[in-house]
C-alpha cells in the first residue's frame, strides 16, 4: 500500500541534491513552515507560537465546531492572537501582525481579526445562542462573517460623526440585521463613537443598545425588537 510523501523528508532530500549550504537552523525553520504553513507569513516564531496555543481557547473550540471555511479560522485565530499579544503588551509584534494581515487578507480580513480581537464575536454570539438548532447557528455565523461591513461599523478618529451616522442608519435599514455593533478603540474615537449612538438610535426606533466600556474600548450592542431568527 503506498503511502503519502513525507514533506519534511522532501525538504532534506531536496536541500541535500540541490547542494544547498543550509544550517541546521535554517533547516529547522523550512520545517516548521511546512509543519504550520497557515501561519509561516508570520514568520516571527514567537508570534506563531502564540498562534498556535491559541487553538487551546474556548472560543477556538465554539468557533472550528460551527466554521468549516479554513481562510475564516485562520483569521479567527490570528483574532484570538492578536488579543493575546495586546494583554502581554507586545505592541512591536502587534503592529506587526496586523500588517501582515492587512497585506496577506487586505482590509476585510483585518476587520474580522478585528472583530474576535476586542471579544465582539463573544458578544454577538452571547445574542444568538437562543437559536434552537446547530445548523441555524451556522448559519448565523456565517452570515455574520460574509456580511461583516454590514452588521459592524468601526469608528476611527477621521470618522465625520454625521456622515457615519447616515451610513450607519443606511446600512440598518438595508440589511435589517438582527445584531448591528458599533465600535472603538481610541480615545478620540470613543468620543465620536458615542456621539455617533446618540445620533443613530433615534433613527432606528425598532433597535435597542446594550455597551460594554473600557479604558481603551467601546462597544455598542443594537439588537433589533421581537425580530424573528433569520431562516
Amino acid at each position: 500500500m503506498s503511502s503519502e510523501p513525507d514533506p519534511i523528508a522532501s525538504v532534506t532530500q531536496g536541500v541535500a541534491s540541490a547542494g544547498i549550504e543550509w544550517t541546521e537552523e535554517k533547516i529547522k525553520e523550512a520545517i516548521r513552515k511546512l509543519k504550520h504553513h497557515d501561519l509561516a507569513f508570520i514568520e516571527d516564531s514567537e508570534t506563531i507560537n502564540i498562534a498556535k496555543e491559541q487553538r487551546k481557547h474556548g472560543e477556538w473550540d465554539f468557533f472550528k465546531t460551527y466554521v468549516k471555511d479554513k481562510n475564516l479560522r485562520v483569521l479567527f485565530q490570528l483574532g484570538l492572537t492578536l488579543r493575546k499579544l495586546e494583554e502581554k503588551k507586545k505592541f512591536e509584534e502587534f503592529a506587526n501582525l496586523q500588517e501582515k494581515i492587512r497585506k496577506k487578507y487586505a482590509v476585510d480580513g483585518l476587520h474580522v481579526t478585528y472583530f474576535v480581537q476586542n471579544g465582539l464575536f463573544s458578544r454577538y454570539i452571547a445574542n444568538v445562542l437562543g437559536i434552537s438548532t446547530s445548523e441555524k447557528l451556522v448559519k448565523e455565523i456565517k452570515y455574520l462573517f460574509e456580511n461583516i461591513e454590514k452588521t459592524v461599523s468601526f469608528i476611527s478618529n477621521n470618522d465625520d460623526v454625521d456622515q457615519k451616522v447616515r451610513e450607519i442608519v443606511a446600512k440598518i435599514h438595508s440589511n435589517i440585521p438582527k445584531t448591528f455593533i458599533i465600535s472603538s478603540t481610541q480615545s478620540v474615537a470613543m468620543s465620536k463613537c458615542k456621539k455617533i449612538k446618540e445620533k443613530v438610535m433615534p433613527e432606528l426606533p425598532e433597535y435597542t443598545s446594550e455597551s460594554q466600556e473600557t479604558e481603551h474600548r467601546l462597544i455598542y450592542i443594537l439588537n433589533k425588537v421581537n425580530d424573528p431568527y433569520r431562516k
